[in-house]
């Protein structure tokens, strides 16, 4: 293929992904999600407790940045989709957009942690709305290419989980470099936390292994070009054909029960990550080298996940893994505020610890075997889209889906700063420091809205998964009807 469009051939790209993947093409293709752990680390577990805590936003004002930007995000989302599913160039379809997406998103994550102290109110409000959209649009340039990237640089059916394992794995790794950058080296100590100045020098170094990861990942892109699908040539004007694509994502009942999925399920994971910190350090009174652990347990889990959902899924469907596994996330959201609130005995700070750094491994291990199953599972309604419509749209797709995400993730964190507003949570605790004392039925309170409020929206999700009827027979069949299609057209495809 040589890099260029005018190269492409369908039947060469479709025999090379018959050709297995190394293992050193998916590590560097996985290294890009790293960026995007990194950013779920410091969304989910510092975001909320730095806008109200230590920079004394209130818990609706900054809910409310987060879903502007998100709602602003995932409007835009399924454009960016299919502009990268579209566009015609000499680097194909992806990368480009991969390229453009990288420096914004690395330099919006600084600035969104390095807000001047000389803003307040408004000014403070629109600071972080404008940061946040920058971010998560160019987030999007970046990861929708990027995902869509893994469905199509193979057509097996078991290396794609292999993929989707990968890109799983770095992304924990992302969320522990961001864990550990904050927890265990910039905000360190009994008052790291509620310390503003540590969190500009986090925030950069983050930015920094963005750079690095995402590169890394793009480099891997650019070598696989010559298996992935060319763009077809459009007689449709982009702005006609969206909106006909769209309707075709609504015809698509894999689709459809896929988008509810994670529509309620990350309602549940934005809100109970949101309030992770907060539980942490008042309703848990842990001190930060327990936070530090207790949150790594969640990152070092899908280290057993990993290896977990590679061998179940040579015996269990896709479908029938990810409802397991979210059940059981639901199940350990739900316990321990349960246990310490209304059980026969008191909980100690330190009894805590260990308790919730083995409930975290527990949560991450279900995490990874929910994420590998449910993520192939995506790969393959692609396929599935395809020998419906006869396009392939994965980045659309895609963006489909992380509509969902977003706007679910939108409401979670408003949830989240309204809930603690509901309860009477004091803002600005930084500035008052020893002089804050929290009543004992509002930390009950937070104990509540943090774990088993989260868990029901999280036992709602896999319930969508009844329906969906894309097996590893079934989509043996699609493959093959496919490939036939191609042998029998053998210019469709082609630029």
């Amino acid at each position: 293929m040589a890099g260029s469009i005018e190269a492409f051939d369908e039947e060469a790209a479709q025999a090379a992904r018959a050709t297995p993947l190394t293992a050193r093409f998916k590590a560097a293709y996985g290294a890009g999600a790293v960026a995007d752990g990194i950013v779920t680390a410091g969304f989910g577990f510092f975001l909320l407790f730095y806008l109200t805590a230590v920079c004394g936003m209130s818990g609706t004002m900054a809910g409310a940045a987060k879903m502007i930007a998100l709602l602003v995000d995932a409007f835009l989302d399924p454009a960016i989709g299919l502009a990268s599913d579209r566009i015609r160039s000499r680097w194909g379809r992806r990368l480009p957009f991969m390229v453009g997406g990288l420096l914004p998103f690395a330099g919006a994550f600084g600035l969104l942690f390095s807000i001047p102290a000389s803003l307040t109110g408004g000014e403070q409000f629109l600071y972080v709305t404008v940061c946040l959209i920058v971010l998560r649009l160019s987030l999007s340039c970046f990861v929708l290419p990027f995902t869509a990237v893994g469905a199509e640089v193979t057509d097996d059916y078991r290396e794609r989980a292999s993929i989707v394992s990968y890109r799983l794995t770095f992304s924990s790794a992302g969320v522990l470099i961001g864990v550990v950058l904050g927890l265990g080296v910039f905000m360190s100590g009994a008052s790291g936390l509620l310390a503003r100045g540590n969190y500009v020098p986090y925030a950069w170094a983050c930015a920094a292994v963005m750079m690095v990861s995402g590169m890394i990942a793009i480099g891997a892109v650019r070598g696989a070009l010559p298996r992935l699908h060319g763009a077809k040539a459009e007689k449709t004007p982009m702005l006609a054909g969206f909106a006909r694509e769209l309707m075709e994502m609504g015809r698509n009942r894999s689709f459809l029960l896929l988008f509810g999925t994670v529509l309620i399920y990350f309602l549940a994971y934005t809100t109970w990550t949101s309030l992770a910190l907060h539980a942490a350090k008042y309703f848990w009174k842990l001190d930060s080298f327990a936070i530090l652990w207790v949150s790594l347990s969640a990152t070092l889990g899908p280290l057993l996940g990993a290896p977990i959902s590679t061998i179940a899924l040579r015996y269990i469907e896709k479908r029938t893994l990810s409802i397991g596994a979210f059940l059981a996330i639901a199940l350990l959201q739900m316990w321990p505020p349960l246990l310490h609130l209304y059980g026969p005995f008191s909980i100690t700070p330190q009894a805590a610890a260990v308790m919730l750094f083995v409930n975290g491994l527990l949560v991450g291990t279900a995490i990874m075997v929910g994420g590998v199953g449910f993520q192939s599972m995506m790969a393959d309604t692609a396929d599935e889209h395809e020998w419906l419509f006869g396009v392939r749209r994965e980045g659309l797709f895609f963006s489909g889906l992380t509509l969902a995400y977003k706007g679910s993730a939108a409401l979670g964190g408003l949830i989240a700063g309204v809930a603690l507003d509901t309860i009477h949570f004091p803002a600005d605790i930084a500035a008052k420091g020893s002089a804050v004392l929290i009543p004992a039925d509002v930390l009950a309170k937070l104990g509540l809205i943090a774990g088993p409020l989260p868990a029901l929206f999280a036992a709602a999700a896999p319930l969508f998964l009844f329906g969906y009827r894309l097996t590893r027979k079934r989509h043996a069949e699609i493959i093959a009807a496919l490939e036939q299609r191609h042998a029998e057209q053998p210019g469709a495809g082609t630029p």
